[in-house]
């Protein structure tokens, strides 16, 4: 699906999913991971990508297919918890802050997820697939460095679907 049938968000709030955008996503995630760097607290960074959005706008039009994204935004912003911080990144990509979170329950989260966001999606949106990445800073690690780790993460998961 071209990208320019689902707009990508701007600044601090996308407007089509009510979460906040690439702006906001890049001062949490700095300030996060110093946090959990300076008081040696879990934290873990998600990211997450929608897929097979093409096959759907083909057959029912870019309105279904921007519903389809407002949906999986829905699907975050209830699957995870009000400490952590959701965020709208790209036309069909999003980022997640797991605060006090280690890897484990970063897991546990996507799996919830994985299974939550079919389940969220109105009939007829089967072939949707929710795609994972995430990462937890090491000691000293940069936010940009995490975020590499957790893109690489879900670039695999991709290359295996």
């Amino acid at each position: 699906m071209d990208a320019t049938a689902i707009p990508g968000p701007e600044g601090w709030e996308d407007p089509l999913t009510g979460l906040e955008g690439p702006d906001f996503w890049r001062r949490i995630l700095v300030a996060e991971v110093a946090r959990a760097s300076r008081y040696r607290r879990p934290l873990t960074v998600v990211v997450v990508e929608l897929g097979n959005l093409g096959p759907l706008s083909e057959t029912w039009g870019a309105e279904v297919a921007r519903h389809a994204v407002h949906q999986a935004a829905q699907c975050l912003r209830r699957t995870s918890r009000t400490s952590d911080y959701c965020t709208r990144l790209a036309a069909t990509r999003f980022g997640v802050v797991l605060t006090e979170t280690d890897e484990i329950a970063a897991i546990n989260f996507v799996e919830r997820v994985r299974e939550a966001g079919p389940k969220s999606m109105p009939k007829g949106f089967d072939g949707l697939q929710f795609s994972f990445g995430w990462a937890s800073p090491k000691a000293g690690e940069s936010a940009d460095a995490v975020v590499r780790r957790a893109d690489a993460r879900l670039a695999t998961e991709l290359a295996e679907a």
